[in-house]
């Protein structure tokens, strides 16, 4: 897939904000309503709520969301030693995909979300099954033009509002891929602060390391982006830039780099963005 795909696939999830498009996807919204009851996932946001963290998509009753935040439990149990006791932070979570995914599995009160996005955010702290799980969701409140732009604080400086060692497995999926050097080192710290000993972070990223580097022609510090106006579209790294900046922190690779399906041929997971995950030492 061309790069111009990737990043339209990045702006189709701002596309609610056009209010021709907005008004076309709430109409959808009684449809979706009969098909999940049908299907029998009436917990799921209603659409014009999941658009706005997926994008537009040919999703009508969820099944497609329901599906891939169950890809992302499958995933994190099987490279991110997940368990029912584990105690699990996803940053950037959205209306709550893999939680949705992980209500059946997790004990009660082992997951908190984060999400710069109110909308998003407001329908996960809303919903009936996440507080009758003890999940919890917090603001990211980062300031983002696009979606936060009255946010409180930088994410080059932002520190994570939970104690040292709270979590075992911290996710982050599409997050990197929008931030900058300064805002990704300032998050592998402060994801090192939150990890137990031992626990691990997945995330995802477009990597430069397999035929990549011509779609990212501009270049600043250690990324490299698609949009000279708007470097947070798509950013790409080396995957050196992530185990070095991790390493920093005690926290060493431990599966990876799993090349996704925007690699074409050259893939080696189902997943379309890049995924690496990297273990806190047990001592630290």
């Amino acid at each position: 897939m061309s790069i111009r795909s990737i990043v339209r696939k990045q702006i189709r999830g701002a596309s609610w904000q056009n209010p021709v498009l907005g008004a076309v996807i709430r109409a959808i919204d009684p449809l979706d309503y009969v098909v999940r009851v049908v299907k029998s996932r009436h917990d799921l946001p209603k659409y014009s709520i999941r658009v706005r963290s997926a994008g537009v998509s040919q999703d009508i009753g969820g099944k497609h969301f329901e599906d891939e935040g169950n890809l992302i439990a499958g995933l994190l149990q099987t490279h991110a030693a997940l368990s029912p006791s584990s105690k699990v932070l996803e940053i950037g979570c959205g209306c709550g995909r893999t939680a949705f995914a992980l209500a059946n599995y997790l004990h009660d009160g082992n997951f908190a979300g984060m999400d710069i996005e109110r909308v998003t955010l407001g329908s996960a702290q809303n919903n009936a099954l996440f507080q009758r799980k003890g999940f919890k969701f917090e603001l990211l409140d980062i300031r983002n033009d696009l979606y936060n732009p009255q946010g409180r604080y930088l994410a080059s400086e932002y520190v994570l509002p939970y104690p040292d060692q709270s979590f075992d497995v911290v996710l982050l999926l599409s997050v990197f891929t929008h931030m900058l050097t300064d805002e990704v080192r300032n998050y592998a710290k402060e994801i090192a602060r939150v990890l137990k000993p031992g626990g691990r972070c997945l995330f995802s990223a477009f990597l430069l390391d397999r035929d990549m580097a011509k779609q990212f022609p501009f270049h600043s510090q250690e990324h490299s982006y698609e949009v000279e106006a708007v470097p947070g579209i798509a950013v790409a790294y080396n995957a050196g830039f992530f185990i070095s900046t991790f390493a920093s922190n005690e926290v060493s690779l431990s599966v990876g780099p799993l090349f996704g399906t925007v690699h074409g041929p050259l893939a080696t997971t189902t997943e379309y963005q890049d995924i690496l995950v990297f273990t806190k030492a047990a001592s630290a």
